[in-house]
């Protein structure tokens, strides 16, 4: 029987095509075409060309926005709940210790600051400083960790009675919004009266 000739598998298929060299020219070009990008980009934004400038609308946006970011302040840790972890901002935390001061009568709050416990993995830990609450987390300047201590400065009205008993008073309502509405249950509150303020004047009743 004649020999049927065998596909010889040693010999390399010269139809087959290696896209490397190619791929590797267009990955070449496209990398050439972005410095030449960010290079014309520097320039006219060196040259102060409009065309590359942030609009007044767009500048006047971010501003806003880094206000707003800096009214709110930190992330401030709570208790887990059984659904997870959550954070307030610690301009909420301030909103509420000063509406439950000022539901207080013959109290006005004026300010309130902050001591925070470690943050738990990081081992780094905030307390506040005479300028308000200032902190040194390793993982994120702008996260503190749960409430320990709260430092609530405020007026009296002038002619109270009983100053020491106005104190214990506002630190029942403030540790009971804390535990009730954050679940804060071991938070320390300081009361100091820095002030006296005078009644408030009812308004006098119209002739008819």
């Amino acid at each position: 029987m004649p020999d049927h000739d065998q596909p010889d598998h040693d010999q390399p298929h010269h139809d087959q095509h290696d896209p490397a060299p190619e791929d590797d020219a267009a990955t070449a070009r496209y990398l050439d075409l972005i410095r030449a990008v960010h290079t014309e980009w520097d320039e006219l934004e060196s040259a102060g060309d409009s065309s590359v400038q942030l609009s007044a609308g767009a500048l006047s946006t971010i501003k806003e926005s880094v206000r707003a970011d800096a009214r709110h302040g930190a992330h401030v840790h709570m208790p887990p709940t059984p659904a997870g972890p959550f954070t307030v901002s610690e301009l909420t935390l301030r909103t509420l210790v000063r509406r439950t001061i000022d539901a207080v009568p013959d109290a006005r709050a004026l300010r309130t600051t902050f001591e925070y416990a470690d943050t738990g993995p990081t081992g780094s830990s905030a307390s506040s400083g005479s300028s308000g609450s200032t902190a040194s987390f390793g993982s994120s300047a702008r996260s503190r960790g749960l409430p320990t201590r709260a430092s609530c400065r405020l007026s009296a009205r002038l002619g109270t009675p009983d100053l020491p008993a106005l104190a214990d008073e506002v630190r029942a309502a403030v540790r009971l919004a804390c535990e009730t509405d954050l679940g804060l249950t071991d938070l320390t509150v300081d009361i100091h009266i820095e002030d006296l303020h005078a009644p408030r004047q009812s308004p006098a009743p119209r002739e008819h």
